[in-house]
């Protein structure tokens, strides 16, 4: 039997000591890829929950050979296993999935890759770096008394830094540090090797420092400056007064280095890597590495001399002083003003994920934000690795704080102030915050992020806010609700599963806005768009299965068709398409269809819809009224008035089929039939002012003589004139190629001077051949006079871009100014003047 095969039947007898023993006396040329693979096994068997240096040796024997067990199925699961059981899920998930890879459908690697996906979601670590920054000064504590002695005895460096460097390891996966002796104290330095996203984490521990401790000891983030020092490595060598630097101002508060060392020009050739290590630690040990890490924009190392004044090494410091430039080497201080403010453009795509809607914010740790955007882990895992959760969380930006821009900072403080005070005042770390055209956010490392979360609960839950998130620097993980008011708790338990993404209290909501021919039908719409883009930020469903919704589809609908306007009718076209599949047995979906296209001029789309909403659910009253309509346009009297009929067996005396039935035995156009308002009274009045030319009587609650005007103007777009429409194309003579009709509107280019500008009739044809020919005619002349094609003001001269004329002869100009990416819409008076030079 040999060895390997006799650890298998340990393994089977659970006998993982005896696997440890016998593999790790294995002298050094004895050892495989196989046995040290084996050997891990044993290691990550035998572990108890938190053993850490277990499976940090499981780990460190099987790293070496990752290439000779590349796309080995055990090889990838032992590593992830290690990883997994280290807290550290994000380092293990590559592996697990590699071990997917190589043996698809293994259960227990499926498992642990779910487990490892829902840790990367919610971080919550057993042990969080703030419990382990405890445990770390406690061992410190008992063990600093021997720490200095070693330091006192001269040949102990070795024992000395080894034992601290286990007891940093209990906070810390992975430290640099440095020991030695003050004038008055000993002194732990903790080295970020220049990187800020370890500063914060270095300044917590440092600040955490027992009393007892600081009785002895100078706990510093960072190297202070040392005059004088010389850095030797092997036979190579090197001073500050032996470096020429050449720097420039680069930001602000930043500069430029370019280092030549013509002593070390042959190990530049060599070993370049060696080379930059050594003159950053160099410039580290003059300036103080928190003033480098301050100062330093970017750094280059030549092999040749460069033009320009130089200065030493050693003579840096002070010429960066002369600059008026800070070497304040305080890290706390650093931080506390390493906020950078930044802008960009928002993403109004479709797909908007969290923080896409982004357009202002400040931050300390851009590396957070800029390895989020990217989909890089790496920060984020090396945070998990310590215990430290880097994360944002996330709240619409409604109510009081849609638009208002101080009351959405306010806000945020309160935030900070909240979580600070009730996660004891060292749980939390600000990184700074942003604020979306949707969302509004706030970021931080938790050094306990249980407490950072509860604290953010409690208070975002004494606000109106309708929910709020948590989400980590993680681009691949998921959101984590902290609370929900949009959903009862029942109703998201209910067994039953759900019929539409639009939630019961959304529903509720949206009958709350309608009170029939008055209701909130603007309010609507803008509740819907805010409801699928929030669902669509927090990963509830996309924006594709949001449209395709029936529910959705519907409420958009009878928003737009109660409108009653032209471009709304079209947009109802569009969300009733999109939900077409779903919409078998629905009578209202095709009632609302057939509607919509017959207001957009799609009569026999329309018809074809209304005959089939009949069949699919012919007990739907409200689908015989828009066939009776249909039926009588297309001649089908008899079938018109069949429709009357059933619509009345439902709905017996109704006004509107009794309306409907009189006109269509007068004979009555379709525009005709559709001249009506629901409300019996108020149709009357309409009929009545309509049939004398009068204006309607004031009205309390609306503007009643500007409706009827609005009536007058959408049912000018059911069907075309072609007389008009003719005369139309004759006096503007669009190019076919470039013409472009009902969708939604008619567009072409015009010459406009020396320019081609599009003209935009914000209607369809149907609309355009119902325009009075005078006005037509007055539009061209003002057109071809030229006088509109460049506008003037005290900032320089815009060109016109596009004329927009609407449905009420209203007529907007579109110009372009080269220093303004947006255009500026000037709107005009019935002359053709500017509206705001005509109030003037």
């Amino acid at each position: 039997m040999t060895l390997l095969e006799q650890c298998q039947v340990w393994h089977e007898a659970n006998e993982f000591t005896k696997i440890i023993e016998a593999l790790e006396a294995l002298p050094a040329e004895e050892r495989t890829p196989e046995t040290d693979s084996e050997l891990a096994r044993a290691y990550n068997n035998a572990a108890d929950l938190g053993q850490r240096d277990y499976y940090e040796r499981a780990i460190e024997l099987l790293k070496p050979h990752a290439e000779h067990f590349e796309g080995d199925h055990l090889w990838n699961f032992r590593m992830g296993y290690a990883y997994y059981y280290l807290d550290q899920e994000g380092r293990a998930l590559p592996y697990f999935e590699a071990a997917l890879a190589a043996l698809p459908g293994d259960a227990d690697t499926e498992q642990l890759i779910e487990a490892c996906r829902e840790r990367i979601t919610l971080p919550l670590f057993v042990r969080p770096f703030r419990t382990r920054v405890t445990e770390a000064w406690s061992a410190f504590e008992e063990a600093e008394a021997d720490l200095r002695a070693l330091m006192d005895a001269e040949d102990q460096g070795e024992e000395m830094i080894a034992r601290c460097g286990d007891i940093l390891h209990i906070a810390f996966d992975d430290v640099s540090f440095e020991m030695g002796k003050g004038a008055e104290k000993y002194e732990l330095i903790l080295s970020p090797e220049g990187e800020r996203c370890k500063l914060f984490a270095l300044v917590y521990f440092a600040r955490q420092a027992p009393d007892s401790v600081l009785e002895h000891w100078n706990i510093r983030a960072g190297r202070a400056a040392s005059a004088g020092f010389a850095l030797r490595a092997k036979e190579d060598s090197v001073e500050a007064k032996d470096v020429t630097v050449y720097f420039e101002r680069a930001e602000e508060s930043e500069v430029t280095l370019t280092f030549y060392c013509e002593k070390l020009l042959p190990l530049l050739q060599r070993d370049e890597n060696r080379v930059w290590w050594m003159l950053t630690l160099l410039l580290d040990q003059t300036l103080g590495e928190i003033a480098a890490m301050r100062l330093l924009h970017d750094l280059d190392i030549v092999d040749t001399p460069q033009e320009g004044a130089s200065v030493t090494l050693a003579e840096l410091p002070d010429a960066l002083r002369a600059e008026g430039l800070s070497l304040a080497n305080d890290a706390e201080e650093y931080l506390d003003n390493a906020y950078l403010a930044y802008e960009r453009e928002p993403d109004t795509g479709s797909e908007l994920t969290w923080r896409d809607d982004i357009y202002t914010g400040l931050i300390r740790l851009p590396s957070a934000i800029s390895t989020y955007l990217s989909g890089d882990p790496k920060l984020v895992d090396d945070y998990h690795a310590d215990g430290i959760v880097a994360g944002f969380i996330a709240y619409p930006l409604m109510g009081a704080l849609d638009g208002d821009a101080q009351a959405i900072l306010d806000f945020r403080d309160d935030l900070i102030t909240a979580v600070t005070k009730a996660a004891d005042g060292d749980a939390f770390c600000l990184l700074g915050g942003a604020t979306g055209t949707e969302v509004g956010y706030l970021d931080f490392l938790a050094w306990d992020a249980q407490a950072v979360l509860d604290a953010a609960k409690a208070h975002l839950e004494q606000s109106e806010l309708p929910w709020a998130v948590f989400h980590s620097f993680r681009r691949d993980a998921q959101p984590v609700t902290l609370f929900d008011r949009t959903e009862d708790e029942s109703e998201k338990n209910a067994s039953t599963p759900a019929k539409s993404l639009l939630s019961p209290a959304a529903v509720r909501k949206l009958e709350a806005m309608d009170e029939g021919s008055s209701g909130y039908f603007y309010k609507m719409l803008n509740y819907l768009d805010g409801y699928i883009r929030n669902g669509v930020i927090k990963g509830n469903f996309t924006r594709e299965e949001a449209l395709a919704d029936l529910q959705i589809a519907l409420w958009y609908a009878y928003a737009c068709n109660n409108i009653d306007d032209y471009a709304y009718y079209y947009q109802s076209t569009m969300y009733l398409a999109a939900a077409e599949a779903n919409a078998h047995g629905c009578g209202t979906y095709y009632y609302r269809y057939a509607v919509a296209l017959m207001y957009c001029g799609q009569l026999d789309d329309a018809l074809r819809y209304a005959e089939q909403g009949a069949r699919e659910e012919p007990d739907y009253p409200w689908i015989y009224l828009e066939l009776g309509k249909l039926r009588a346009h297309f001649s089908d009297r008899e079938g018109a008035l069949d429709a009357v009929a059933k619509g009345l067996a439902l709905v017996p005396d109704d006004h509107e089929f009794l309306t409907l039935e009189r006109e269509i035995h007068a004979g009555a156009t379709i525009e005709e039939m559709c001249y009506h308002w629901i409300d019996p009274d108020f149709d009357r009045e309409l009929q009545e002012a309509t049939a004398e030319g009068e204006e309607l009587a004031p009205h309390p609650t609306v503007d009643a003589t500007e409706d009827m005007y609005e009536k007058q103007r959408v049912i000018a777009c059911i069907r075309v004139n072609e007389a008009g429409l003719a005369y139309f194309r004759q006096l503007f003579r669009p190019d076919p190629q470039d013409y472009e009709k009902n969708a939604p509107y008619c567009s072409f280019h015009y010459p406009v001077g020396d320019t081609q500008v599009q003209l935009v009739f914000r209607m369809n044809e149907a609309g355009l051949s119902k325009r009075d020919p005078a006005w037509l005619r007055t539009q061209k002349t003002r057109l071809d006079d030229g006088h509109w094609a460049s506008r003037t003001d005290e900032q320089g001269t815009g060109v016109l871009t596009a004329v927009h004329f609407e449905l009420d002869n209203s007529v907007t100009l579109v110009y372009q100014y080269p220093w303004q990416e947006n255009p500026v819409y000037i709107p005009l008076d019935e002359d053709g003047n500017p509206k705001d030079e005509a109030e003037e």
